[in-house]
């Protein structure tokens, strides 16, 4: 199993090995993800399955909607790449669907510049920070946002709900007691009520359902997934960058890092971190695990 090409090196409909429609039954029973091209080799439709020929069958046999019967009216070619299990199947469909942008799949196509509060230790209110420092931080970084706007609704939201003071957040400006102090929505620490301290607790405690949950090795890791005995290969990924999968750990130098942060892959690698996988072994490139994974 080699990784997969970059764009630039071949195109989509040629980058996997492929089969008319017809011939289906044809497909590997294996994990992995499946390509509906349509005419001129346009890319349709990425989706992913543990049994790659079971999955497509179903498209044709068992359309979910008019959308759905048009898509498979549309395809002319399946194309598909093997995985070595659920993880790289998922890693491997939310990194190609932003690349190249089938028409039919709604999620998992933007990669977004996103934002997130960081909350450095010492400092008595967050700021707004561009997402990508979340990769190299050894900030607290709470929740990833598409724009300030949304960012500081959110963090408003929380300030109403624990009766936070929006003026020692950084949300409003001024001097002396805020107007929420005066309605009775501020414990005061604007006006010294309440300490920048037990201000500060209090905000972050409100704020821990948002952290993002910060990288426990030193560098890259490899998680080697097998979910047969012989089929095995290694996904690479760098505080929470998915720099591709390689068939062996010699060909890590062919892997380049162009994708940056994603907020899927961040979800897909946490979903399995938090539940151990028996086939999935994890091993530290750039140095010792120092943190139990499965505690984060």
């Amino acid at each position: 199993m080699q990784r997969i090409p970059d764009l630039d090196e071949a195109p989509p409909a040629e980058a996997l090995p492929s089969l008319a429609l017809e011939s289906r039954h044809e497909l590997p029973t294996r994990p992995g993800i499946y390509v509906f091209f349509g005419q001129r080799d346009m890319p349709l439709y990425i989706g992913k399955s543990v049994n790659i020929r079971a999955r497509v069958r179903s498209h044709v046999s068992q359309p979910a909607s008019m959308r759905h019967q048009r898509l498979m009216e549309q395809t002319c070619l399946v194309a598909w790449r093997e995985t070595g299990g659920d993880l790289g199947a998922q890693l491997l469909e939310a990194d190609l669907i932003k690349r190249w942008i089938p028409l039919h799949n709604r999620q998992l196509r933007k990669r977004v510049r996103l934002v997130s509060w960081n909350w450095p230790a010492g400092d008595s209110h967050p700021t707004l920070t561009d997402g990508q420092w979340i990769v190299t931080g050894r900030s607290c970084f709470y929740g990833l946002y598409r724009n300030h706007r949304e960012a500081s609704t959110v963090l408003r939201d929380i300030a109403g709900e624990a009766a936070l003071c929006l003026r020692v957040l950084g949300l409003d400006s001024g001097r002396g007691a805020c107007f929420g102090y005066q309605i009775g929505r501020c414990r005061g620490a604007c006006c010294g009520k309440e300490t920048l301290e037990a201000h500060t607790l209090r905000a972050r405690e409100a704020m821990e359902r948002l952290r993002i949950e910060q990288w426990p090795w030193p560098g890259r890791v490899a998680f080697r997934e097998s979910d047969t005995p012989g089929h095995s290969c290694f996904h690479i990924v760098d505080h929470w960058h998915y720099q591709g999968t390689v068939a062996s750990l010699q060909a890590l130098e062919s892997l380049p890092d162009a994708r940056g942060f994603d907020i899927d892959t961040y979800r897909i690698i946490n979903r399995f971190l938090a539940s151990p996988h028996a086939t999935i072994e994890t091993i530290s490139i750039d140095g010792d695990i120092t943190d139990d994974p499965h505690d984060i």
